[in-house]
């Protein structure tokens, strides 16, 4: 389990009774339409996977003392649904060979299946959205969905090219920290909880600093679980790059494994990387201040700092 979640395994015990309905339903969404490859996508789907987004769906509710109707719960596993059908398509563009320390589903079944697979998982996650009977919440992710596009053809367009910082943190807005909002932005309409914005300032704070993380976990090989250095091979240049461009004149001289050299031992770059997910993990905390004190808020603030904390 990635030590985002674990916290000693506080986090996942504290909500443990909800997940279980979660991955129940997760289950059973993509089992109500059996066809020869529902095992491969179910393994996929809940082979190592962080489940951050259903996790924070339950703990803000919890920490707001909201119970968990069985639409939030569809809401959850939506998300979660999403969430893995960008990861295959993703890998299908990246022709990755390794998704949570197993080979991809596209090394698996080919990128024909593996785009269809993804497809499928994407109207599954509409259906479940269409059993919350809320037209609302479908405006949301529509917008979530057409902006994650955005960011990812915007990534594509500038592949081998160093973006400025406030670029980088707009595509990780777009890629990553809009599905977070529309989650919770959803769970405020489904429960009409009164502080929507203050949820949607957490949300895309907290995606802005988790897909940081990810960018810097990749440069640095300690993740195991999926290609490390990956980003750069691909030509997408992150933080760590986008800092190391700042201090390089000749940058663009560079092959990859030269810049794979220069990072390796930047201290001064790695510090900038941590203190710029800090930054995004701090608003995050900051916009839950309103929330009174209770264990669910606490594992919030801790998940947040984990993102800058656990290495």
């Amino acid at each position: 389990m990635d030590t985002i979640l674990d916290n000693k395994g506080k986090t996942l015990k504290l909500i443990e009774k909800e997940l279980k309905r979660f991955e129940e339903k997760l289950s059973s969404a993509i089992n109500k339409y059996p066809m020869q490859v529902s095992n491969k996508i179910i393994d996929f789907i809940f082979s190592k996977s962080k489940k951050i987004r259903p996790a924070l769906i339950i703990l803000i509710a919890k920490a707001l003392e909201y119970d968990l109707p069985d639409c939030v719960i569809k809401l959850a596993v939506s998300s979660e649904l999403i969430h893995n059908a960008t990861l295959i398509h993703d890998d299908i563009i990246d022709n990755a060979q390794i998704r949570r320390g197993k080979t991809s589903l596209n090394v698996e079944i080919g990128n024909n299946l593996s785009v269809l697979s993804g497809d499928f998982i994407l109207a599954i996650a509409m259906r479940n959205l269409a059993e919350c009977e809320n037209y609302l919440i479908f405006n949301v992710f529509s917008e979530a969905l057409t902006k994650m596009c955005i960011g990812e053809i915007d990534q594509n367009f500038n592949i081998n090219k160093v973006i400025s910082i406030n670029e980088y943190i707009e595509k990780s807005q777009y890629k990553t920290a809009e599905l977070f909002s529309a989650s919770l932005e959803s769970l405020c309409i489904l429960l009409d909880i009164k502080e929507k914005d203050r949820i949607k300032d957490f949300a895309i704070n907290f995606g802005i600093a988790f897909q940081i993380r990810d960018d810097y976990i990749n440069i640095k090989k300690t993740d195991k679980l999926k290609p490390c250095l990956s980003d750069i091979y691909n030509g997408i240049y992150t933080a760590p790059v986008i800092f190391l461009f700042e201090e390089k004149d000749n940058f663009y001289d560079l092959t990859k494994e030269e810049i794979i050299k220069n990072l390796e031992n930047n201290k001064k770059i790695h510090e900038k990387t941590l203190l710029l997910i800090e930054k995004y993990a701090k608003k995050a905390i900051a916009s839950i201040s309103f929330i009174k004190d209770n264990q669910y808020k606490y594992e919030l603030i801790k998940i947040c700092e984990n993102l800058y904390k656990a290495d």
